[in-house]
């Protein structure tokens, strides 16, 4: 291009550096833009202009715009914190498959999990700034004032160098980098199962909430990582492959049926952990643990739980992958859409049922349930985390160039065992053989 002074070339795309050339191009592609693109860009940009206010109005210290109380400390944004983070666990074990392990049906799986895994990291840190109020505070004592006994210092430790891989993963996979790139997808596929299974022990460790305390939290919290992400890739492959984007051929033939695959494991997996957290809670000594578990099959969370988590979010998604009708792209979207909602209300009411159970807090009896009802604020801020996802890897999915990679990254586990196994054999022969 021609007289629009410095500029950058991103994927094949000149991006202009000067301001004025900025906004021309940039006015220039919305106009030129077809027009349902247009549509949800500007259905995404009027949610995120409703959480900028929302975010403002939370951050200030002492302005009492949220609904969580003394008694329910953990509200809506600890639940949006919790869902972005295990979704981008969630993300990385799925794709960790042809990244690393290098199983074809999931290859196609690289880019756009490497994005949205991004993306959803970064999401979660914004929310968790918000609820903090101090959030630069929190970074300098993770720092200056280590806490190694701590699952929550350990938690910011994990996520904190997740963020750092994911941008190296980003960063290698579209300047060309293989060997950056095989220690970043390993190394990312390492703390997806570590930064989880760390949150779950922020809430596992705590013995005065016996819903959360135990080993089996973390367990679950891994499980709904896979689910929720794996999720989020079936939602993003149908697009692809009903839009006819880069790599629909693949997406139709491998990464849709690799990903109902999937989601498959992830539900029955959730299920079984569920389950089993629901009979511990029915014949557990423990009057705490048996009110929340109350609070869930009977009580104030019932609707949630057994419609949108139990009915919506596990029993019809299952069924969806399971009956060769609706093994179909369209039915695989139906799943994810329904299993991703259900993880959603699966946190909330898992953070909600250990809080709201009848305590004592500064002389307050909460009998027979503690409330907690979310405010516009809290809302707002979920729907422009959202929303931000999205319009992020929108522009990702118009503006880069997300054809796979012709070099994979894996580590063939069969092979090296095998070689492993010849070279032991042939030392044991030569051993033989010299005696």
């Amino acid at each position: 291009m021609i007289g629009i002074g410095p500029s950058l070339t991103l994927a094949g795309h000149v991006i202009p550096l000067r301001p004025r050339a900025a906004l021309a191009a940039a006015a220039h592609e919305a106009v030129t833009m077809p027009r349902g693109l247009q549509l949800w860009i500007a259905f995404l940009l009027v949610l995120i202009g409703l959480a900028v206010p929302a975010a403002l109005f939370a951050l200030p210290p002492g302005w009492e715009v949220v609904g969580t109380t003394p008694t329910v400390e953990w509200g809506l944004l600890i639940v949006g914190y919790v869902f972005f983070a295990i979704t981008t666990s969630g993300l990385c074990l799925a794709s960790s498959l042809g990244t690393v392990f290098g199983i074809e049906r999931f290859r196609p799986l690289e880019k756009r999990h490497a994005i949205l895994a991004l993306l959803c990291l970064t999401t979660a840190f914004g929310i968790i700034a918000l609820d903090l109020h101090y959030p630069v505070r929190m970074v300098l004592g993770a720092v200056l004032v280590p806490s190694p006994t701590s699952p929550m210092w350990w938690m910011g430790v994990f996520y904190g160098a997740y963020l750092c891989v994911l941008v190296v993963e980003v960063w290698s996979m579209f300047t060309n980098h293989p060997t950056i790139h095989q220690a970043a997808c390993t190394t990312a596929a390492c703390l997806a199962i570590a930064a989880p299974a760390t949150l779950g022990a922020v809430f596992g460790v705590l013995v005065s909430r016996p819903f959360w305390h135990g080993p089996f939290t973390p367990i679950l919290m891994v499980c709904s990582a896979f689910l929720s992400g794996t999720a989020l890739l079936g939602i993003v492959f149908y697009v692809v492959a009903r839009l006819r984007l880069t790599g629909a051929e693949r997406a139709v033939s491998l990464a849709i049926p690799a990903i109902r695959t999937l989601l498959a494991i992830g539900l029955v997996l959730v299920s079984v952990l569920i389950t089993r957290q629901l009979i511990a809670g029915l014949i557990d000594d423990r009057p705490a643990f048996v009110d929340a578990t109350r609070a869930l099959l009977v009580g104030p969370l019932a609707l949630q739980f057994w419609v949108v988590r139990v009915g919506l979010g596990l029993a019809v998604p299952l069924l969806l992958v399971a009956l060769p009708a609706t093994r179909t792209p369209a039915g695989t979207l139906l799943a994810a859409l329904l299993a991703i909602v259900g993880v959603f209300v699966d946190r909330f009411t898992f953070v909600l049922a250990g809080q709201i159970g009848p305590t004592t807090v500064s002389g307050v009896v909460s009998a027979p349930w503690a409330e907690y009802t979310p405010t516009l604020v809290e809302i707002g801020i979920i729907a422009g985390a959202v929303a931000f996802v999205a319009l992020g890897y929108t522009l990702a999915e118009r503006y880069l160039d997300l054809r796979e990679a012709r070099a994979h990254v894996f580590v063939p586990i069969p092979d090296l065992l095998r070689s492993r196994v010849r070279r032991l054999l042939g030392a044991l022969q030569a051993d033989g053989d010299v005696r």
